[in-house]
């Protein structure tokens, strides 16, 4: 299994735990309404995502370059990446767009968005940027039919 294959699985199950971590905390104990006086969904929801990128930084820590072996990413692993990170952009920004659309069209009548959507709207943008990332990955190298 390539080094990009590898973290990509791993990076895709990493962000999925914290993900579902975070929208357990998020929507248990009275969801976006009482996020704003509840600290330990705050703390929680924190913990959730600061899992996601503790455990993708291990990941990347885990399977880096050794000196003694032939390098783990060529120009094919590249050009992958760079078209995931194209991917994740449109992925990311319409799902921004979209769920802001959504928010403004269920709360025009009242004039105001309850402020726990702003948090669920920033964790879940990083959630899903790093889950689209690393799925895309896995799509795009199975479709050139991977390597090692």
């Amino acid at each position: 299994m390539s080094q990009t294959r590898l973290r990509s699985w791993l990076s895709a199950v990493i962000w999925t735990i914290a993900g579902v971590g975070f929208f357990f905390t998020f929507f248990s104990g009275g969801g976006p309404g009482g996020l704003a006086s509840d600290s330990m969904r705050h703390v929680a929801g924190a913990g959730a995502v600061a899992f996601g990128f503790l455990g993708y930084w291990l990941a990347l820590w885990l399977t880096r370059q050794r000196q003694d072996r032939p390098p783990a990413v060529d120009e094919r692993d590249m050009q992958i990446m760079a078209r995931a990170n194209q991917v994740t952009l449109v992925v990311v920004l319409v799902g921004i767009f979209a769920f802001s659309i959504g928010l403004w069209t269920v709360y025009e009548a009242g004039g105001q968005v309850p402020v726990g959507w702003m948090w669920f709207l920033a964790y879940g943008s990083v959630i899903l940027a790093s889950v689209t990332s690393s799925v895309t990955t896995l799509i795009l190298d199975g479709r050139t039919g991977g390597h090692g």
